[in-house]
């Protein structure tokens, strides 16, 4: 489906429609697909598929600046639930230095807005020309001096979206991406989040979910629950699969937002661990995590001293504008504690 937003003047003077793309759209697929074919793995398994429409409950948004009937900028959202991930953001090299996308950006914004939208995440070079046009838009660097961005419609998102509620655990959906995101990209927390998926600290998920995902699909010897609160929230997730090394023994990745740890058995309980050997890495801070684990049957069998190095203040809060403040970073060598059951 597509809607027109609104019509720019470009540089040159040309006239540019400005309008969204919600995939998949039979009159814009042959040239949205080609438009972006310079994406490679494992973006491309993403774009394929929603131009096929196979993305279940994921909602994919192309924000496109059109001259001539041909598309020459674009902006792709994908969502649900109103969180998201802003990324492909691309401008023909024969229409660049004309404005384009710097129209685009604020209509795609509003839209985002108008539709609901509550919160997006992206990722590009720190201080870089595309980081001060998303920082023009309300995105603000996760941490300092890191192209990780986020934006919130409202200033209470993470305590609404994290407030302590019930939740239950199922099986992951493609439109879980944008919406695990808040979560993997959560300052504070645990610094170990996960071995299997190599997630240290705050992380964007945007390229690592749909190489999960695709696994998951492909029955890739991994298997994968969401922590899903009542009102739909993601607010945690948990990884099993086999050790590359130690046959007999799976690894084991629990994840969850603090406010979340005393119900991350529900995720172990729906991977139907069986009989399996189960090894769960934490760093040593993490004391909610190894809490909730020794609840669930794990104990410790090894812990490695000096062995996950946190480079995060735990104490920092972002403020309004905090680009350059080092203050943020501290390294702190924490023991790596092994957990098997």
């Amino acid at each position: 489906m597509y809607r027109k937003l609104d019509t720019a003047t470009l540089k040159n003077g040309a006239a540019m429609e400005i309008g969204v793309i919600l995939a998949p759209d039979p009159d814009y697929n042959d040239q949205i697909r080609p438009f972006l074919s310079h994406k490679g793995d494992p973006y491309s398994h993403h774009l394929d598929l929603c131009v096929a429409g196979e993305m279940d409950d994921l909602e994919t948004y192309f924000y496109v600046g059109i001259t001539d009937g041909e598309i020459i900028t674009n902006i792709m959202t994908v969502e649900h639930d109103g969180c998201g991930i802003l990324g492909h953001v691309y401008t023909k090299p024969e229409s660049r230095r004309l404005g384009a996308c710097g129209a685009v950006m604020p209509l795609q914004m509003e839209d985002f807005r108008r539709r609901g939208g509550k919160a997006l995440y992206l990722g590009t070079g720190f201080d870089s020309a595309p980081y001060h046009i998303y920082k023009r838009n309300g995105f603000l660097s996760v941490l300092p001096r890191v192209g990780m961005m986020s934006y919130f419609a409202s200033d209470d998102f993470a305590e609404t979206q994290f407030a302590p509620r019930p939740a239950s655990a199922r099986a992951m959906r493609w439109g879980d991406w944008g919406p695990l995101t808040t979560a993997t990209g959560i300052v504070h927390g645990d610094w170990l989040r996960s071995v299997a998926l190599r997630m240290f600290g705050p992380t964007n998920f945007e390229g690592g979910f749909i190489s999960l995902k695709r696994r998951l699909d492909n029955n890739d010897g991994i298997d994968a629950r969401i922590l899903v609160a009542d009102d739909g929230a993601r607010v945690g997730f948990a990884t099993l699969v086999p050790d590359p090394i130690w046959q007999p023994v799976h690894i084991l990745d629990v994840f969850c937002h603090p406010n979340f740890w005393d119900q991350s058995a529900k995720l172990i309980d729906a991977l139907h661990p069986g009989d399996k050997r189960l090894r769960i890495h934490a760093d040593a801070d993490s004391r909610a995590k190894i809490a909730a684990m020794t609840a669930a049957g794990f104990r410790e069998v090894a812990r490695l001293p000096k062995s996950v190095r946190r480079r995060l203040n735990p104490d920092w809060q972002r403020g309004e504008d905090t680009m350059f403040d080092d203050t943020a970073y501290r390294t702190d060598d924490l023991d790596l504690v092994i957990l098997e059951r």
